[in-house]
């Protein structure tokens, strides 16, 4: 389990016995507090309940006999550490933990400890979290993820494909009412493709799976990628869409397929809120140790209220045009994996601008270097 910083073990003492047993006692979740030799002092009924043990079949006994038989000599050994540096551990830290019953059946756990003094005796007391039915959503999550990879994102793509052939071979030759309505199965069926595949990314994003290949890039050739991407949405919303870039190198260290998928989600975002016949102005800035990319629009701005909310996953306002509410989630998280910060501002004139903060090249390989040189690499 790792650790947070130190905290100071709490000093008992201070409150009635009584109201301490109680307490303990009528705690929804599991409490055990263990002595320094690992000795269970006290459990209470959750205890009994989550581990099917009598209270007098615990007292005394190796807290490990609550452990799997494989892990219980490693967590003596860890047990023994923690009274030598006894701090205190929240939930969360510790993944993929277990717990037996008595019946010798396992079932995943989560605990924090809170070492505290009575006497001259250090103990810990431990509160313990049956995590069983978040474990159950986890992989209901997964076995959704895993379908919607392989039984929706292919036959949609197909589907995607096929329709755009037709309007580009076959639709002039349809009445002008098929013609339309083909268009519209084919921006629909595009729209899913690209609501399957954020869902995809922000399921890879949070569970640590999104890989990221860097790479020396050059900063314009990669909004101009970007830019050429988003043509088409940006004709269909009547928007122009600028670049305004230093015609002097600019040398980024990112991955450039996220990075234009970045740029990508901003400029979409930005095309929505764009009135008819305005522009969405892409740029580009060197500022000492970083490059700030901006996508600026000329929107209505981001309401007060909604603000906290932006980078939120599915969070939309009353004013968005469509989308799945995940494209500037995914952005924030890219950003992150890519070492830069992402924000947005109140535009001057009306609008938003959001910018996009990255180290530029030479000054991450610097700080890579002297990150390897304290790890004594």
């Amino acid at each position: 389990m790792a650790s947070s910083a130190a905290t100071p073990p709490v000093r008992a003492g201070a409150i009635r016995p009584e109201i301490c047993r109680l307490a303990f006692e009528v705690c929804p979740g599991g409490l055990i507090v263990v002595g320094e030799n690992g000795a269970i002092k006290l459990v209470n009924n959750e205890i009994e309940r989550l581990f099917g043990y009598a209270r007098d079949e615990l007292l005394g006994r190796p807290v490990e006999i609550l452990l799997p038989d494989g892990v219980r000599g490693k967590h003596a050994l860890k047990r023994e550490d923690f009274a030598r540096h006894p701090q205190t551990r929240h939930f969360g830290e510790a993944r993929d933990f277990s717990g037996r019953r008595k019946d010798g059946s396992e079932f995943p756990i989560e605990i924090g400890l809170t070492p505290i003094h009575v006497g001259d005796e250090l103990m810990v007391v431990g509160a313990v979290v049956d995590v069983s039915g978040r474990k159950r959503l986890e992989k209901l999550q997964d076995e959704f993820v895993a379908t919607v990879s392989h039984e929706l994102r292919t036959p949609m793509t197909s589907i995607a494909a096929s329709l755009g052939l037709l309007l580009a071979s076959g639709a002039g030759d349809l009445p002008q009412p098929a013609a339309h309505l083909l268009q519209i199965a084919y921006g629909n069926c595009q729209r899913l493709v690209r609501m399957v595949n954020d869902i995809l990314d922000l399921k890879k994003l949070d569970a640590g799976q999104m890989p990221f290949h860097f790479e020396r890039c050059e900063a314009r050739p990669l909004l101009e990628k970007a830019i050429e991407v988003n043509q088409s949405l940006a004709s269909g919303c009547g928007v122009t869409v600028r670049l305004d870039a230093p015609p002097d190198s600019i040398v980024l260290y990112v991955d450039p397929d996220r990075l234009i998928q970045v740029v990508t989600n901003l400029l979409s975002n930005a095309l929505k809120f764009s009135p008819a016949d305005e522009a969405v102005v892409v740029s580009l800035e060197k500022r000492d140790a970083y490059v700030r990319i901006m996508v600026r629009d000329h929107g209505i701005g981001i309401p007060a209220e909604f603000k906290p909310r932006v980078f939120q996953s599915f969070a939309q306002n009353g004013a968005t045009k469509g989308g799945s509410g995940l494209g500037l989630s995914i952005a924030r998280r890219i950003v992150t994996g890519l070492h830069g910060q992402i924000g947005f501002d109140d535009a001057p004139g009306g609008g938003t601008v959001f910018h996009v903060d990255l180290p530029s090249a030479d000054h991450l390989a610097r700080w890579q270097t002297g990150a390897a040189a304290g790890a004594g690499l």
